[in-house]
């Protein structure tokens, strides 16, 4: 097979096992499954796939993995490219709702790996569905390269992400990363001559959670998408599973012809007639308890709709989790031989642990002519603390 050309990666060279997982089916539907979600509303660049992205992650997997024995480096190019084969339709946007249907996490792939499509082919060089499973979940030495402390799945999206939505905070410098990077009693370890290279990854994240992941048009269409989606299971539509299995356009058809609220919610998605914000407020006017909201959000909606007299189901609560600063548990290998952890290391990592709830944003969103009264009810409701507002800055 010829070489593939990336924007990113430049050409990546397929290996005769890889090519032939590429033409699967199963890995064929990633192209038709956006990177971002509906992030493109906000960014109309971010049209890539999970399929551009399991390439590049496949890429570096096997940059990185040059100096394993030929038996492992196989094993993780095969997972580097199949490790998002479990993602639904517009990627994280439907994640917790198949999870809360099918109690599958999109890395729970081994139902898709025992399926002849795949499980064939691994047959064929003698590997395992349950090891590739093992591996993409990060719970082998080698499944450290793509699911770690410092993976390449992080490298690739990072970079990627930032190249078609044109936000520059995705700038960087993965050659040196990956030479600074390798296994050190099972385990990888980071070089401490890699340690600003690290940074820069890290901070690049940092910045890329409140300008592009969490931006709140982008969480306002993927709650929009979410309430379809979950009336569809309710009113009989589709199920959890087949949803699955499903690809952007797939669904986005299908919805169209669905129960009533799933059709106007797909339909406002596709014009971009979205809901607004009631509410956006963060720790500095809740408590951090709220996060715990999540579990009973669907009937906090209820109660706030009644109270504001409108129908069920245009009353929107979006209660992010807190990222997972795995990070900081990276190990650095100092120049005397000495294991450290990154953020003993590094004040600008721990600066940035402690500082990712700042941009921390809990929503309520409605329709506009609702928008004031029910972001009084639901300033209320959660008690929403107001914060003073300094009109102009002081000369000390």
């Amino acid at each position: 097979m010829s070489p593939i050309r990336d924007p990113i990666h430049g050409y990546i060279e397929i290996s005769p096992h890889i090519e032939k997982l590429l033409d699967t089916r199963i890995v064929q539907r990633l192209r038709n499954v956006k990177q971002l979600g509906w992030t493109n509303l906000v960014y109309p660049g971010a049209n890539h796939t999970r399929f551009e992205h399991s390439l590049g992650t496949y890429y570096l997997a096997s940059r990185l993995g040059s100096e394993l024995s030929e038996e492992e480096r196989r094993e993780i190019e095969i997972a580097a490219l199949l490790h998002d084969i479990g993602h639904g339709p517009y990627s994280h946007d439907s994640e917790d709702i198949i999870e809360e249907y099918t109690r599958r996490k999109h890395d729970d792939v081994l139902f898709l790996l025992e399926n002849p499509e795949i499980a064939t082919i691994l047959d064929e060089y003698g590997i395992k569905p349950s090891a590739i499973s093992s591996h993409i979940q990060g719970k082998t030495k080698v499944g450290q390269i793509i699911t770690g402390s410092l993976d390449v799945d992080r490298m690739d999206y990072l970079i990627r992400d930032s190249y078609y939505t044109g936000v520059a905070y995705g700038i960087v410098d993965y050659e040196h990363l990956l030479r600074n990077i390798r296994f050190y009693d099972n385990n990888i370890v980071l070089y401490y001559r890699g340690l600003k290279s690290a940074e820069s990854l890290l901070m690049s994240r940092f910045l890329m959670y409140p300008s592009v992941y969490d931006h709140h048009v982008g969480r306002i269409a993927g709650s929009m998408f979410v309430h379809g989606i979950d009336a569809a299971i309710s009113e009989g539509d589709m199920n959890a599973f087949e949803l699955q299995l499903m690809d952007d356009y797939e669904l986005n058809e299908r919805m169209r012809h669905f129960n009533k609220y799933s059709a106007e919610m797909i339909g406002r998605l596709n014009s971009r007639n979205l809901f607004k914000r009631a509410l956006y407020v963060g720790f500095d006017s809740v408590d951090r308890s709220i996060v715990r909201y999540t579990r009973i959000h669907k009937d906090i909606e209820r109660e706030i709709a009644r109270m504001a007299g409108i129908d069920s189901g245009y009353v929107l609560i979006d209660i992010p989790k807190i990222p997972d600063f795995r990070e900081r548990n990276a190990t650095v290998l100092m120049e005397n031989d000495q294991l450290k952890y990154l953020d003993d290391v590094s004040n600008l990592v721990k600066i940035m642990e402690e500082s990712y709830s700042s941009d921390w944003r809990m929503g309520v969103y409605t329709l506009p002519e609702y928008r004031e009264k029910v972001g009084r009810i639901a300033r209320d409701y959660f008690n929403v603390e107001k914060v003073p507002k300094q009109s102009k800055l002081e000369v000390v």
